[in-house]
């Protein structure tokens, strides 16, 4: 069975709080938090206070996704505002391995974000400092992009690269993710689905929700 953490990007955002508990209760397992600058992508997105605020109405852990530049600046107020993962995009940080230690030093679990263009070769050299690791399959910055079907085949690279590292933790994708994606992306050895669009803008989000659980 799939896990599912769902983006709250693609909420309806005077809804945020009915439509995460609406989530909850059809059984999501994550709720994915975009944060975003407007500089490393054009979109600016939420800050510290929508996740101090989820952590008020959900038991589901929060999962901070930085889209963002000089993720290090952003790190204590995610941290304090009660982020459970903090992921960030591998190209934007000058010295990730410190960056994935002071996240896991701040309580957090630490992430790292790949892009649909970015391979996964120095992979191998982070695993032991990471507990998840994102995929994109669409650019990072906006909901509702075309998906980049090469990220099935990253799936696969990045399994054989943790087998012989001999270390394993979770691959979500994100990016583009529906039924018939997500089938394949499990297939591939995916762990958790990242979905927005697929789950709070094509009907009803509970349906959702299950039909990927259900993967």
């Amino acid at each position: 069975m799939a896990k599912v953490s769902v983006s709250i990007l693609a909420c309806d955002h005077t809804r945020i709080g009915e439509q995460v508990a609406e989530a909850e209760r059809a059984g999501a397992d994550i709720i994915h938090v975009d944060v975003m600058d407007g500089v490393y992508v054009e979109n600016l997105s939420f800050g510290p206070q929508i996740v101090a605020d989820l952590k008020k109405m959900t038991d589901l852990p929060i999962s901070v996704h930085f889209e963002l530049l000089r993720p290090e600046t952003y790190l204590s107020m995610f941290l304090k505002a009660g982020a459970d993962y903090i992921t960030f995009q591998l190209d934007t940080c000058r010295n990730p391995i410190h960056m994935l230690r002071e996240i896991r030093r701040g309580g957090a679990k630490a992430g790292l974000g790949i892009g649909p263009a970015y391979c996964v070769e120095n992979l191998p050299y982070l695993l032991e400092h990471i507990d998840g690791l994102i995929l994109m399959s669409v650019e990072p910055g906006y909901g509702g992009q075309p998906f980049e079907e090469a990220v099935y085949e990253k799936v696969r690279r990045v399994r054989k690269l943790m087998e012989i590292r001999e270390i394993q933790v979770p691959v979500s994708v994100d990016g583009g993710v529906n039924e018939e994606r997500g089938r394949r992306l499990i297939e591939a050895g995916a762990d958790i689905l990242v979905a927005g669009t697929a789950i709070f803008q094509e009907g009803s989000v509970a349906e959702a929700v299950k039909n990927l659980k259900q993967l």
